[in-house]
């Protein structure tokens, strides 16, 4: 089994919304010929928009899931942000380890599509690291991270591979 954990394209804020941006759009395009090399059984993406168009230029078939959705970078080293709810990293740690706990569980072959910190926080669940990975781990956009599974348990096979896209 193996996660292919893909973060959206370059985005730029539209209207106070963050959306694909021209670059994002072709970074999408190239990062689906990659993916059409890789095996790949079902695919999830988080439920917001910049996320969506990018695994659309992969597919049109996918699950929306709004555990996908980003997650409170003090989860990944980050700092703390002012007028952020008090049970955010809570809400956000319990809905991330629900789909990562859920999706462990399958022998397929997964692409999903979502951000940078449920990316990091992803990866850090098999790391186990104490470091700061809100600076210290760079994740591309349309970059592609691995996770396998098999009978020895979880390993990471590739960190923000991101050569199939145009510099």
């Amino acid at each position: 089994m193996k996660l292919f954990l893909i973060r959206h394209g370059h985005t730029e804020i539209i209207n106070g919304e963050a959306k694909l941006s021209e670059k994002g759009i072709l970074q999408s395009k190239e990062l689906a010929k990659k993916l059409k090399n890789l095996k790949i059984d079902k695919i999830y993406s988080s439920d917001l928009e910049r996320t969506k168009k990018t695994a659309k230029e992969h597919s049109e078939s996918f699950v929306e899931d709004k555990r996908l959705r980003e997650v409170y970078r003090v989860l990944v080293g980050g700092p703390k942000k002012e007028g952020t709810s008090l049970n955010r990293e809570n809400e956000d740690k319990t809905r991330a380890d629900d789909f990562f706990n859920e999706i462990i569980e399958n022998e397929e072959n997964f692409a999903i599509f979502c951000h940078g910190n449920i990316i990091r926080y992803f990866l850090n669940k098999i790391i186990k690291s104490r470091e700061n990975l809100w600076k210290n781990l760079v994740l591309n956009n349309c970059s592609i991270s691995i996770i396998e599974k098999n009978k020895n348990g979880l390993f990471i096979k590739g960190i923000n591979l991101n050569k199939h896209l145009i510099k």
